[in-house]
């Protein structure tokens, strides 16, 4: 919570009395006068705690108004008036806005981690693109793990025609290996989870398995011919491409781990920063526990502070590329939020940049390890 002090002026409000005044001539009636006709000093003197009572409620509202301005869009909670004083016709009033905090920490205090570089092992992703571009292949021998296997399954009430399955090593897999085609089998055992059969599917029971056809997964040769296949002009080039790909996302990984480690000793250095209740109600709202709803909530009001005291602003090009991917989403539930889903991409970008600033700031002055 940040308290501002406001303080309306007795001349202010008068104005304030004078404009209202010149609205509510057009259809207030006023004893012995005809709608609208009444004279402007009539209208001031009849009706004049009405008239104060109004202009003083606007002029408080566009103060809190623009007292709240340079908090857009960390605004957590309504504002909140205490310790109302009127004095000579002047008003002072306190306000409490519930938006981040004024904070000042040493960032030279926080360690840092270099990055360690890591060998690039590509023969995974090979593996995976041989398997990918693989074919299937019908065999007469009994099945083994790694095989598509088509089945039919009768049970006891629903029945299944040339179900596809992969054998692995779960316990139906066990039951069916070394079945050759045409073989039938009574199991009990329990059956896979996306088998289109009510009471089997993820349960343990009993049916009548028949094998329709076995396969085996052939897999492409790692040569010139599967690179080009990929659009590649040789293995070179493919394996080149895959460092690089490979190279890119661990990079990328140490960076997002490295933000994440910096936040946290961010927060562990605001011990004593205070929490707004609406934004721990909102972290506890996603089922976390007080502990980490504290910690969560602590990490967004740090960023938040940062954006306001650094001056962190959404450029106009950076919105209308959110907002286009949320589109092209077809986020349902963020188009429905209108307005408030605008306000929700400005506090990501927001506090994107925040995070990216600390990293940066952190580098310079704090402590590498």
């Amino acid at each position: 919570m940040e308290s501002v002090k406001i303080s309306i002026k007795e001349k202010d409000i008068g104005k304030g009395m004078e404009n209202l005044a010149e609205e509510w001539k057009k259809e207030v009636r006023i004893p012995g006068f005809r709608k609208g006709k009444a004279p402007i000093q009539v209208i001031k003197s009849r009706l004049r705690e009405q008239l104060r009572a109004e202009a003083l409620e606007q002029l408080i509202g566009e103060a809190m108004i623009s007292a709240m301005e340079k908090y857009e869009p960390f605004i957590y909670g309504p504002p909140q008036l205490k310790n109302f004083n009127e004095s000579e016709g002047n008003v002072e009033f306190e306000t409490l806005l519930d938006v981040p905090p004024n904070i000042d920490i040493d960032l030279s205090n926080i360690k840092i981690e270099e990055g360690k570089k890591k060998d690039i092992e590509i023969s995974g992703e090979l593996k995976r693109l041989q398997e990918i571009n693989s074919e299937l292949q019908s065999v007469s021998r009994g099945i083994k793990k790694g095989d598509v296997v088509f089945l039919d399954i009768i049970g006891s009430d629903e029945s299944i025609s040339n179900y596809s399955f992969t054998v692995q090593n779960d316990s139906f897999s066990q039951e069916i290996e070394g079945l050759k085609g045409a073989e039938e089998k009574e199991v009990e055992t329990k059956f896979p989870e996306d088998i289109p059969i009510r009471t089997l599917a993820g349960e343990k029971g009993k049916a009548m398995v028949k094998i329709v056809e076995v396969k085996k997964q052939v897999l492409p040769k790692l040569n010139d011919d599967f690179a080009k296949d990929l659009g590649f002009d040789n293995m070179k080039e493919l394996k080149a491409h895959l460092k690089e790909g490979i190279a890119d996302e661990a990079a990328e990984g140490q960076k997002e781990e490295q933000k994440r480690k910096i936040l946290g000793e961010l927060v562990n250095l605001s011990k004593d920063v205070e929490v707004s209740p609406t934004l721990l109600d909102i972290q506890k709202g996603k089922g976390l526990s007080e502990e980490n709803a504290i910690r969560g909530a602590k990490e967004l009001i740090l960023l938040d502070a940062i954006a306001v005291k650094e001056g962190l602003s959404v450029e106009e090009k950076e919105l209308d590329e959110w907002m286009e991917k949320i589109a092209e989403s077809q986020d349902d539930e963020m188009e429905e939020m209108g307005e408030e889903a605008i306000r929700f991409v400005k506090l990501s970008i927001l506090r994107n940049k925040a995070l990216d600033y600390i990293v940066e700031k952190v580098k310079k002055e704090g402590k590498v390890e």
